[in-house]
């Protein structure tokens, strides 16, 4: 029974560090728009995202498509298919064209980070039972110690530049950065991206 409370006892250490070194979270930094800007809202979007591996601009642009409705916006690659055309502004401007959008919304990673902090050893104390002992000596005996020995947490830090501009007037009208700390996976971060960015979207007037 002592083996058993304390691997219950270290496992509710180790669960409560995890969350507080390990919490997975995005923010929208800040944003911003063009006051003059009165073309709102808009019909259809052209969504970039210009990243390296040809699987995550996929999965971006796929999850920000959904996110938007695919009723007034389309992914990028299946105009573009290769990658390095996301440099060509022809190349761009002819798959505006092509889909009728009325904006580009391009986003590009201008930051990540990777760092690792030790943890030092932390005591905790499970509850046991201690029925029949008297009160001045029940704290004692109702609680083991339980020792963690110290580890390594590792922190993940990615922030993200997106903006919007006019395809009529080929200037921005919208921009926002996002900061995601211990995102689980490239998935569950662009879903909390772009749902942080329909919302501000939809707040300014664009969606």
């Amino acid at each position: 029974m002592g083996k058993l409370k304390k691997w219950i006892g270290m496992g509710l250490i180790l669960c409560s560090i995890t969350m507080m070194g390990c919490v997975s979270s995005t923010q929208m930094v800040e944003s911003w728009q063009e006051p003059a800007f009165t073309d709102k809202p808009l019909g259809k979007i052209l969504v970039l995202g210009v990243f390296n591996e040809d699987e995550k601009r996929r999965l971006y642009e796929n999850r920000v498509v959904n996110a938007i409705g695919k009723d007034s916006a389309i992914a990028g690659y299946t105009l573009m298919p290769n990658v390095d055309d996301y440099d060509e502004k022809e190349e761009i401007i002819a798959a505006v064209k092509k889909s009728n959008a009325d904006a580009v919304l391009i986003a590009t990673m201008v930051g990540f980070e990777q760092k690792e902090n030790y943890r030092a050893p932390e005591v905790g104390y499970v509850p046991t039972l201690g029925l029949g002992r008297g009160v001045y000596d029940y704290y004692a005996v109702s609680y083991e110690r339980v020792v963690d020995r110290g580890h390594t947490v590792k922190k993940t830090t990615v922030k993200l530049e997106i903006t919007l501009f006019s395809a009529k007037t080929r200037k921005m009208v919208w921009a926002g950065s996002t900061k995601s700390v211990n995102p689980k996976s490239s998935g569950d971060l662009v879903d909390d991206v772009s749902g942080l960015i329909v919302e501000d979207m939809k707040k300014a007037g664009f969606l």
